[in-house]
């Protein structure tokens, strides 16, 4: 409309422009009929509606977000988890004892793939509770014996593939893992290692850094709990990164930055283990990256498996207790759960979530 009425053609992005071999779409040019358009409804309402058309233009999709709708323009359609050829288990990082409890309970409420569970609780945690009374999922404890930030790697699945999340998380109503259809391939979502996306961010940049170690000239940010890790390819990926970098990851930054090292220390913002962002470089290099599609998420957008619903908690807990007393006081009382509007699927619950939430419709 606003191409016919003032014939100002719009301007995309160029990365929009591309397709997904990288190719350039030329676009037919239409002025000239859209301005005829114009000319003819422009004492009308030019726009008719209906439910049988439906625009997901740049949008992945399984069968289960179609509506009722005939029509359907730009969607790019995936097939759902199948479980009967994908197990998958659910690795989830504890600090405390109890807190993932809140996770497990809702478990078997939630539509997801998992097989079973894995909680990665520390040495000095006890943890006697029943988890069969929350969940028909199988759920094993497993102490660490490595720093946390190691879980990716210490955790000892038996299934083929396997997701990680922590207990500041719970589960999201619908897991929608996407496959290719076919070749059943997982289909995976990257942000872009640009400025505006990543490179901005000092922790973001530095995840970037490291990958690059494994692939120079890595751009394919992954976030840890978006990635399906192949529970072979990462036992492979961990043997080396420990023989680089160290069980504890003590030589990540010393051995291989030994002058910032000297200057920054500890101050350096970056990750101190392996990353889904490694991972996935790992598999560049080693020519196996085709076991993944991946997908743009500032493109195509990309739904969380995973809520945190504990944001205060988690970022209170990573606090010194001289940091945590100037920040609460004395009193230390920081059990609150803090929600989170991603958890919210129609708009009667947003609305009336109390959390200030503003309802917009699914995919718009």
């Amino acid at each position: 409309w606003v191409e016919g009425t003032l014939g100002i053609v719009p301007k995309l992005a160029p990365k929009i422009m591309l397709n997904e071999e990288g190719q350039n779409i030329t676009l037919s040019d239409n002025t000239a009929m859209f301005a005829k358009w114009a000319k003819r409804w422009q004492d009308e309402e030019p726009y008719r509606f209906t439910k049988a058309i439906h625009n997901y233009a740049a949008t992945n999709l399984i069968p289960r977000h179609l509506g009722p709708e005939y029509v359907i323009h730009g969607a790019k359609l995936y097939s759902p988890w199948d479980p009967s050829r994908t197990e998958i288990t659910l690795v989830i990082s504890e600090w405390f004892f109890d807190r993932s409890l809140n996770l497990i309970r809702s478990l078997d409420s939630k539509d997801h793939p998992f097989s079973k569970v894995i909680i990665m609780i520390p040495p000095s945690a006890t943890n006697d509770h029943d988890y069969s009374i929350y969940t028909k999922v199988p759920v094993t404890l497993q102490f660490r014996d490595a720093p946390d930030f190691m879980d990716l790697c210490s955790a000892e699945v038996s299934t083929e593939w396997f997701m990680i999340t922590n207990s500041y998380h719970l589960v999201a109503n619908h897991v929608d893992l996407m496959f290719t259809p076919g070749k059943f391939v997982p289909v995976i979502p990257f942000t872009p290692a640009t400025y505006p996306f990543c490179l901005k961010y000092p922790y973001c940049n530095e995840i970037v850094k490291l990958s690059q170690r494994w692939n120079p000239g890595h751009k394919q940010v992954v976030q840890d709990m978006d990635m399906l890790y192949n529970t072979i390819q990462r036992n492979e990926f961990c043997n080396e990164w420990i023989e680089r970098n160290g069980e504890n990851g003590e030589d990540l930054y010393i051995k291989h930055e030994p002058v910032r090292y000297r200057h920054r220390g500890e101050k350096i913002i970056g990750p101190k283990g392996p990353t889904g962002t490694d991972y996935f470089a790992y598999l560049i290099r080693e020519k196996k990256d085709g076991m993944y599609k991946m997908t743009d998420r500032s493109l195509y957008g990309a739904r969380t498996p995973f809520v945190k619903v504990y944001r205060k908690e988690e970022k209170l807990d990573g606090m010194s207790e001289d940091d945590l007393v100037r920040r609460l006081g004395m009193t230390l009382l920081s059990n609150t759960t803090e929600c989170s509007c991603e958890r919210f699927e129609n708009e009667e619950d947003c609305v009336s979530s109390g959390l200030g939430c503003l309802w917009r419709p699914l995919f718009e």
